[in-house]
């Protein structure tokens, strides 16, 4: 039965699908079903229904302009985090055109220019990107925390008149709330525990922290700040250094008493080590251990602090630890520095942003703020210490 409808239409289709597919079909068509399956689960969680779709191409249909331009968000979100590790020439881009118009429904298939115009709309994105029409853009302005760039009256092949439209900015969060990522051990020992305090200051500030080990891409993924480890050399990200990436030895109570003479830091080579052969080198390095060979522990490898230190504290063996990050367990003694040697990598811990998001207040007020708690944290450390 044919019937006649108002709806929105989201319109998706590959970058370059052609080109993948010259260059490699299995793994194209591989990765073409992958993301078909996150699209599609996408949108149904935002109650919308693919109605269409030919060869590299869906077509979906919403009753709600909110849901269907939060479903190509968290679309192109997913699917730039699933291909950040895959090299460029793998990676596998999507243009998203949105619509809301009257549209003719045939037994489910939807028909008329409401769907041509998503289509038309489609190719005006970014890859990457997605592209509203004006029926959605009016919808979903000041209810969404989006940018919104007005491209004008478009002229849209086999469209007579000119349609207005809108590229999203996929990166904007709310200016109302801080989106964070974090290393894991910082985020939890250092970090959580000092949040109370900031959000108490700047009630108006919401939070979201995120912990993660990988290095976030500004650009593609809605984070506002980063704390991240290495030079503090990042292309078109401003950065602050917070501490440099030091540690020492630690083991617990109950493991130092039944460890046997441990005088000189050559003693540690008969021990079980945690943590990783690198960061030992570098301490007996500094410790003035020549041409030693670490023996680590044939226990499972962690590559967090956080969780070797767990090790550490159940009697497993000696691990290198940043004292920062367990200010608590060292005083309490439940964790017992080895000698008064601190080594460093070189790496440094750091605040990261971009460049062009320096001058936004949310950011500006967390890196003022955690820069002074940085310090006090130091000076508090050099305080107990003497």
């Amino acid at each position: 039965m044919v019937e006649r409808q108002l709806t929105v239409i989201l319109a998706a289709d590959v970058v370059g699908y052609s080109h993948l597919m010259e260059a490699d079909e299995e793994r194209t068509h591989a990765a073409f079903r992958t993301c078909h399956a996150v699209i599609a689960e996408l949108i149904a969680r935002h109650r919308g229904r693919i109605f269409s779709g030919a060869g590299d191409s869906v077509l979906a249909e919403f009753a709600s302009p909110v849901e269907a331009v939060r479903a190509a968000v968290n679309i192109q979100t997913d699917l730039a985090e699933r291909s950040l590790d895959l090299p460029e020439n793998h990676q596998m881009k999507f243009r998203i055109g949105l619509n809301l118009g009257d549209v003719i429904d045939d037994d489910g298939n939807l028909f008329g220019d409401g769907v041509n115009i998503a289509a038309r709309l489609e190719g005006l994105a970014e890859p990457g990107g997605i592209c509203l029409s004006h029926s959605v853009y009016e919808h979903v302005d000041r209810r969404l925390p989006l940018e919104y760039m007005d491209i004008g009256p478009q002229r849209l092949k086999n469209i007579a008149r000119p349609i207005h439209a809108y590229r999203v900015t996929i990166q904007k969060t709310s200016e109302n709330v801080l989106s964070i990522s974090a290393i894991h051990t910082f985020a939890t020992n250092w970090l959580a525990p000092r949040l109370g305090a900031f959000q108490t200051a700047h009630r108006d500030l919401g939070l979201r922290l995120e912990v993660m080990s990988r290095v976030v891409d500004f650009s593609r993924e809605p984070f506002d700040v980063g704390i991240r480890t290495g030079n503090g050399r990042w292309p078109g990200l401003i950065s602050h250094e917070l501490m440099a990436e030091e540690f020492a030895p630690f083991c617990s109570p109950d493991f130092l008493a039944g460890a046997g003479e441990i005088s000189a830091p050559s003693d540690l080579l008969r021990l079980p080590l945690l943590r990783d052969d690198d960061w030992w080198r570098a301490w007996f390095k500094a410790a003035g251990v020549a041409d030693s060979e670490p023996k680590i522990s044939s226990l499972a490898f962690f590559n967090t602090q956080i969780v070797v230190s767990q090790a550490a504290l159940a009697g497993q063996g000696v691990a290198l630890l940043t004292p920062a990050f367990f200010a608590p367990d060292i005083k309490a003694g439940r964790l017992v520095q080895l000698f008064n040697v601190i080594a460093r990598n070189g790496s440094s811990l750091w605040l990261v942003y971009p460049e062009e998001r320096q001058n936004s207040r949310k950011i500006c007020v967390f890196r003022d703020w955690l820069l002074d708690e940085v310090q006090r944290s130091i000076a508090g450390a050099l305080g107990s210490a003497s």
